[in-house]
């Protein structure tokens, strides 16, 4: 067991080392992507441009322009026939004394010489004087400079200088004339130009360090730029045009005409050994550099994405199996303190590298790069920082304790426990004003933060509290859209039930709080009724058979007592008392076999097991018809039969015979329940598609009872059962009505009882 251990603990230290390798790498890449002078410039340049496509080769390029216009107007200034004349005179200037003396260039050489000055080997002016003398506090009035004629004296004490100070200003710029002459002329260059003027006489002036070269052979040399006086129109192949180029070549034209013009050539190739040479191997370098950084950057950023993966599944597992979750002690605290401590060692991280580590870097690392380093150091401690806790909070969750585990999970329990005895208002207010005041505090320390970002170590901090404002609303409103869906689930449960289907159950594991604990009640409601019907129709059921098999059982004996009873009868019996027992016998066993006979027809109807002979009917006709079967027998009881009938007939789809039996069963209610010498009413009528046949009758004993009652067996309407009946007639003729696709009811107003049936008008074809 120790070997499997220590195996996965050595695999995750080993692929932490890696992990830690590729960031190394990840930093190493970016920071000679960010230290590179094209940084910020894309990935095209890469491959699409070379040096003198660049725009410091154009920097370059304008100052190397600069200094061949100065080196044409040194020439004009120092030479005569292509050498420097010493002989030429540099500068007239007045005494105090009024006397006017003009320095030749030996002159000012001499005197410099003689002030201790002189050109080291870069052509600078170095040197000084050794001993003050009086000419330099002379300072004579300056009339004009041979090598800067047009020169302005905006100030008055601009126009007077020492000879110290003219001297060594002709020095300087004798100097300058060398360094240039050296570099351009003397020594071999990529760089070849042509300037060429004509004066007023038309005689050629041609500065030049490509002697015997046209300007057409040095446009074959790589990129050139060729400049007409005659055309406004540049001759190029460069990318960058230096932009001093054509205001230089107008300034130093000396003459009143456009004969004149400029060739820069550069020679690609660099077979020399130059400031543009130097610059082509720099930048070839620098794009070395930058493409060694995308691939160092690109396999950093692979590689910590492959090792995080690969901790991930691993992180908190001692065994291979997986089996338990090892935490650390860091792990076992409360979410919130180890938040707490998390911020903490940011702030720790942040202040350490400001008091040590900046202090380390600034003793290795060239001070043009001390801010990169800094924020690199802390950038880099903040995410060794962020990577600790967020292994943490990986562990806690495999553990299965990071929300449990935490001080707002127990507040919320505690709350949770306390609001299941209050009321929903009562809650809900606290849970609003909860709401509120975490929001407050949230936007409160969002914008103190924000205005105080410039103080704060590390600037980002302010984003945290935004970043919870975000978080905890997200977190709200996935609560208020779980509560929403869990309301929907026992709203559409409460419909199914309310509707019959008393079966309906919902999952409860699904619900948490005061919901579940209402879908718990919702499913206990739900199987009550669900046993309580099943109950009811068992018993309904079992009612049911028990009348069908009594009834069945009570037939066979009761045939045989009515046969009988019938043989008797032909004996010719002539003892009157025997022949009254005889007819009581008769009417008691007819009557039962009545009754008999309307339990099974009630208990099929009931069911539903009967079959039907539906055919058109005349509603009309069979009412009349039914209208003459009982009027004698109405004539009994003196009943009057007022009938309100259409015309025309009526054509209906049913089952004579049960249709028959449904109007029986009516005008014998109405016949034992009417009061005597009273009106019947009989109506038949349309209203849409349907036709109505009502009966209504006085009731002679008081109606204390429901309408609906009275479509239940074994009911009648008076309560002592003093009349012949057996309370099945209204429930087989409800039954059977609604059978053939008609409807049955029934009203009760004060002793007036009303019974309707309509049926379906047949649509003539």
């Amino acid at each position: 067991m120790k070997k499997i251990q220590w195996s996965m603990q050595l695999k995750k230290q080993f692929i932490l080392l890696l992990h830690i390798v590729f960031l190394g790498l990840l930093l190493t890449g970016f920071s000679f992507i960010y230290l590179n002078s094209n940084y910020g410039r894309g990935l095209s340049w890469i491959h699409e441009e070379s040096y003198a496509d660049t725009f410091a080769f154009k920097e370059l390029l304008e100052d190397d322009i600069e200094k061949i216009f100065q080196y044409v107007n040194y020439k004009d200034v120092f030479e005569t026939d292509g050498e420097v004349d010493y002989s030429k005179e540099m500068v007239s200037v007045t005494f105090n004394s009024g006397k006017t003396v003009v320095y030749t260039l030996d002159a000012l050489m001499r005197y410099a010489k003689g002030m201790g000055y002189y050109l080291d080997d870069s052509y600078e002016v170095a040197g000084g004087p050794k001993s003050p003398s009086m000419d330099e506090v002379a300072y004579p009035q300056i009339n004009w400079k041979a090598y800067n004629p047009d020169e302005q004296y905006n100030e008055p004490g601009d126009a007077y200088a020492s000879l110290e100070e003219l001297s060594v200003e002709v020095l300087t710029l004798l100097g300058e004339y060398y360094r240039i002459q050296f570099n351009y002329v003397a020594k071999p260059s990529n760089l070849y130009f042509q300037v060429f003027y004509m004066d007023d006489s038309l005689q050629d002036n041609l500065y030049t360090n490509a002697a015997g070269r046209s300007p057409d052979e040095l446009k074959q040399l790589g990129r050139y730029l060729y400049i007409s006086g005659e055309t406004i129109l540049m001759d190029t192949n460069m990318k960058y045009i230096p932009d001093n180029i054509t205001s230089l070549l107008e300034k130093y034209n000396l003459y009143s005409n456009n004969n004149y013009y400029i060739v820069i050539a550069l020679d690609t190739t660099y077979p020399y050994e130059d400031d543009y040479s130097k610059a082509n191997h720099e930048y070839l370098s620098i794009r070395i550099d930058y493409i060694t950084g995308l691939v160092l950057l690109g396999i950093g950023l692979v590689g910590c994405l492959i090792t995080l993966a690969c901790l991930l599944p691993i992180s908190g597992y001692e065994t291979r199996k997986r089996d338990a979750v090892r935490l650390h002690g860091f792990d076992k605290l409360p979410l919130e303190l180890n938040a707490v401590l998390f911020l903490l060692a940011l702030y720790l991280a942040s202040l350490l590298s400001e008091k040590v580590g900046y202090r380390f870097l600034h003793l290795v690392v060239d001070n043009h790069y001390w801010n990169f380093a800094e924020r690199l150091l802390l950038d880099t401690l903040i995410y060794l920082c962020c990577l600790t806790e967020a292994f943490s909070l990986v562990r806690c969750y495999k553990a299965k304790v990071l929300w449990t585990n935490s001080l707002l999970h127990s507040l919320y329990q505690w709350i949770i426990r306390y609001l299941t005895g209050v009321s929903y208002p009562f809650r809900l207010t606290l849970t609003f004003l909860g709401y509120l005041l975490v929001n407050g505090v949230l936007i409160a320390a969002f914008s103190y933060l924000f205005t105080k970002q410039d103080l704060l170590s590390f600037s980002l901090f302010y984003l945290i509290p935004a970043v919870a404002i975000i978080c905890f609303n997200i977190w709200v409103f996935l609560e208020l859209l779980k509560n929403a869906v869990e309301s929907e689930k026992i709203s559409k449960a409460l419909y199914n039930i309310s509707s019959g289907d008393t079966g309906y159950t919902v999952d409860v594991d699904v619900f948490t709080g005061r919901e579940r604990q209402l879908a718990e009640a919702i499913n206990n409601i739900g199987s009550g009724l669900d046993a309580a019907l099943q109950e009811q129709v068992k018993s309904e059921r079992l009612k049911a058979d028990l009348i069908t098999n009594v009834s069945h059982d009570i037939k066979t004996p009761l045939t045989s007592i009515i046969n009988y009873i019938d043989l008797i009868k032909r004996e010719k019996v002539q003892d009157e008392k025997i022949q009254r027992y005889l007819e009581v016998l008769d009417q008691k066993s007819q009557r039962l076999k009545t009754l008999t006979e309307d339990l099974v027809e009630a208990s099929k109807a009931s069911s539903g097991n009967l079959k039907l002979e539906i055919s058109d009917i005349d509603i009309v006709e069979l009412v009349w018809q039914t209208n003459g079967e009982f009027e004698e027998k109405f004539e009994i009881r003196h009943l009057e039969m007022i009938c309100h009938f259409p015309d025309e007939a009526i054509i209906i789809e049913a089952d004579g015979r049960r249709l028959w039996r449904v109007l029986e069963n009516l005008y014998n209610n109405a016949f034992k329940y009417a009061m005597m010498n009273s009106r019947v009413y009989i109506d038949i009528f349309k209203e849409d598609n349907m036709v109505y046949f009502t009966i209504k009758n006085v009731s002679e004993n008081p109606l204390n009872i429901r309408a609906d009652e009275l479509t239940e067996r074994f009911v009648r309407g008076d309560v002592a059962r003093t009349t012949e009946g057996s309370g099945l007639g209204l429930s087989i003729a409800k039954n059977l009505t609604e059978l053939q696709g008609g409807t049955f009811t029934l009203y009760i107003d004060g002793d007036l009882f009303k019974a309707q049936v309509g049926f379906p008008i047949k649509v003539k074809a």
